[in-house]
């Protein structure tokens, strides 16, 4: 075992043979098999030799496309060469891919061999027939070595459903026989399964284990967390992390394969840092993007550690917060001339899949006038401010935000990732009914709001005080351009540059603070 292991626990406590410095070495693979958009030229470590590459195509409105490569290395302390099966989704292509919402169950495939009652996500087990046979058909080249298998955050279950498939005493689709014997580590990896298929998988294969940031006791990765769906069983063992929060709580950096590196005493290997710039349209403040974009982190902490100490954001003091669906997902932030609400983004793998993936428009009446708008989106403003409450959220924000307005005479709205859909949203329904005179609109990486027509609203309605600010090279805040149906706001802030310790996708709200503080 390895010294690292120490920081490490399992969810219950046993004997494991679970190694820290093995794991140390596969998720850069991981996440490479996640990022690289041209495997057949991809940089391997030092040491690892490419075998082949793995693929299939996506299904529009079913799911993504998943990639990835079989390579021969050393991992840990291990001296002999073996082999690793790297799998990857991007994020990118999920968005563009996958429309649906909520993930739903399914009948675990027969391959599996999984008992009666056992469940598994219908997109999950459709991705995994998909690329099977270029799965199997790559381990023509394993020559007898050990086989592991990874993938991280959306890739992760794949690899959890390549160990089962893979399992001594298994057959391929051509009847090859498995390799046996494999072990998969999956990291920051959501829920796919039902309990039974869970209890299935960790008896057929005891070396597959589930790596997560944080304990039960201090949670870090809210990512892999599941609230109400059926299939809410993590596959395989799990493997809890110890580590610190950092300064910035924010969800994209405590899923990133360079702050589990660090949880494991690993050393990430991020991009050179590059200077940017930050254009400059009428009516944009820079000053103001930098204030709110640390509202916006404050928002995510105000979900994940609401106890927590809260970073300087003066001039503003937090406020009220206000739920969706029983979660803090808004909070006010007030100083003597200004109030600011500012909406967070997805943290757990449930919010993601049903409201950002939620993604087929649909119509609704705003000021008279029928627009399509991105359904999760919808769904969460018009949606109840708690569970089983007839208030929605929406009456729940105006309610909290006119009880704190006194007099002051500036109110901005503003979001990072989904949340940033919700403020321009719920701005253009304020405005638009005279609820509220909303002073501007500042998001960040925001996801789709809608489409043409609500575009051309939120122009007439806001006109140079609507601001989508979006880094060049955020993968998130180009989705308005590939979703068929919708349209990218006006006026777009383009923000370019590489702050110290960036990771992917380049969405975190802590580099775009990084990237708009003026003294920068």
């Amino acid at each position: 075992m390895s010294p690292l292991n120490d920081r490490y626990r399992t969810s219950d406590d046993s004997d494991s043979v679970f190694d820290s410095a093995i794991a140390v070495d596969l998720l850069p693979l991981a996440q490479l098999a996640m990022t690289s958009s041209d495997l057949t030229n991809v940089f391997l470590p030092p040491g690892w030799n490419k075998l082949a590459i793995v693929n299939c195509a996506p299904q529009p409105f079913q799911y993504p496309g998943v990639k990835g490569f079989l390579a021969s290395g050393r991992v840990g302390n291990d001296t002999s060469t073996s082999a690793v099966l790297a799998l990857g989704i991007d994020w990118s292509s999920w968005m563009q891919y996958y429309m649906n919402g909520s993930i739903q169950g399914t009948p675990a495939s027969s391959w599996t061999g999984a008992p009666s009652g056992s469940l598994i996500s219908l997109t999950y087990n459709a991705m995994y027939n998909a690329v099977r046979a270029s799965l199997w058909d790559s381990l023509k080249f394993l020559s007898g070595k050990k086989l592991r298998v990874t993938g991280v955050s959306l890739s992760g279950p794949l690899a959890q459903m390549a160990a089962l498939d893979l399992r001594s005493g298994n057959k391929g689709p051509t009847q090859q026989s498995a390799p046996g014997n494999v072990e998969s580590y999956a990291f920051s990896t959501g829920a796919i399964a039902n309990s039974a298929f869970a209890a299935y998988l960790k008896n057929e294969v005891p070396n597959s284990y589930a790596i997560i940031a944080g304990t039960e006791d201090n949670k870090i990765d809210f990512f892999p967390l599941n609230n109400n769906s059926e299939l809410n069983s993590e596959l395989g063992e799990l493997i809890e992390l110890s580590s610190s929060l950092p300064e910035f709580d924010v969800p994209w950096i405590e899923r990133s394969a360079d702050f589990y590196l660090k949880a494991m005493n690993g050393v990430p290997n991020p991009p050179p840092s590059q200077s940017g710039a930050v254009e400059q349209v009428p009516g944009f403040s820079r000053q103001l993007a930098f204030q709110f974009a640390n509202l916006c982190a404050v928002s995510y902490q105000r979900f994940q550690h609401p106890n927590a100490q809260t970073m300087n954001i003066s001039p503003y003091s937090v406020g009220k917060s206000i739920t969706a669906n029983g979660v803090n997902f808004a909070t006010i932030y007030t100083s003597v001339d200004s109030l600011a609400v500012a909406f967070r983004g997805a943290c757990t793998w449930q919010e993601f899949a049903d409201y950002v993936s939620n993604s087929q428009t649909k119509t609704l009446t705003i000021s008279g006038t029928n627009v399509s708008v991105h359904t999760g989106t919808a769904n969460l403003f018009y949606g109840p401010s708690d569970t089983g409450d007839s208030t929605t959220f929406k009456e729940k924000l105006l309610s909290e935000i006119q009880a704190a307005l006194g007099d002051r005479t500036n109110i901005y709205f503003t979001g990072h990732d989904i949340g940033g859909a919700v403020a321009n949203l719920a701005a253009l329904d304020f405005e638009s009914s005279n609820s509220l005179s909303i002073t501007s609109v500042y998001t960040f990486g925001a996801t789709p709001t809608g489409g043409p027509d609500l575009k051309n609203l939120m122009a007439n309605t806001f006109s140079q005080t609507c601001f989508q600010v979006n880094r060049s090279i955020d993968p998130f805040a180009k989705l308005s351009n590939v979703l068929i149906g919708y349209a990218s706001l006006d006026t777009q802030v383009s923000v370019t540059g590489i702050p110290v310790n960036d990771c992917y996708p380049y969405h975190s709200i802590k580099s775009y603070s990084n990237l708009l503080d003026p003294k920068e």
